[in-house]
């Protein structure tokens, strides 16, 4: 195989976005489509492939196929609608290259999969921007992450105290330090930045279900 090849193996969760990235890729004479695999089966897959390979997947994918110890033999590229700070930066303290939201177009992509393959990284504008805000900020602790997500439902400090087993006078304390490291006065304009900078996940949102896919079709504009 030439070495100017790009491999690549599509393991994104969505079946359309897979099936749609598929389609486009098979149409490049720079990259072969190694296939697509379910997230169950990705870990698999790549202990199976030689390296390089480029991995384009969605956030929850990426994200455990750059925890695994087989992570050497690829680079990972996500593509996914989750924007939120808190994702973005456990991403890219990973190590995944690529981080474009789900609205990019194909071109946008293949251009992101070669630069990765390369050596390079592919980063949205808004990702880099999060980035550089999440580095200048004072990072919460995880104890504090837990005092956020109860005042994000609206707990006083006494049931934030209950629920998380400390003392009345801990809890008033972390609420003091969130504040201050978020530059908020009140409780209500901090939850307001957390919500902003997508520092606590979304909890109510939907995990998509688990398919197998690996359909083709044509190219499209965007991925969805």
């Amino acid at each position: 195989m030439p070495n100017d090849i790009i491999r690549v193996l599509i393991a994104h969760s969505n079946p359309l976005v897979a099936a749609g990235l598929e389609a486009a890729f098979s149409t490049r004479s720079d990259l072969q489509v190694l296939g697509s695999c379910t997230p169950d089966a990705v870990l698999n897959s790549i202990s199976c492939l030689l390296s390089p390979i480029v991995v384009v997947a969605d956030w929850h994918v990426g994200v455990r196929v750059m925890a695994s110890r087989d992570a050497r033999a690829c680079r990972v590229l996500i593509v996914t609608d989750d924007h939120s700070e808190l994702g973005i930066r456990r991403a890219v303290e990973l190590g995944v290259r690529g981080y474009l939201p789900l609205s990019s177009g194909v071109e946008t992509v293949s251009r992101a999969v070669s630069s990765i393959h390369h050596g390079g990284t592919a980063l949205d504008p808004l990702v880099m921007t999060k980035i550089a805000v999440s580095l200048a900020s004072p990072a919460l602790t995880g104890r504090e992450l837990d005092v956020l997500r109860l005042m994000m439902q609206g707990m006083p400090n006494k049931a934030i105290a209950l629920s998380l087993k400390f003392a009345v006078g801990t809890a008033k304390s972390h609420v003091k330090a969130i504040l201050s490291k978020l530059d908020a006065s009140t409780r209500v304009e901090a939850v307001a930045v957390a919500r902003r900078r997508g520092l606590v996940p979304d909890e109510s949102a939907a995990i998509p279900p688990v398919r197998a896919f690996s359909g083709r079709g044509r190219g499209q504009a965007s991925l969805r």
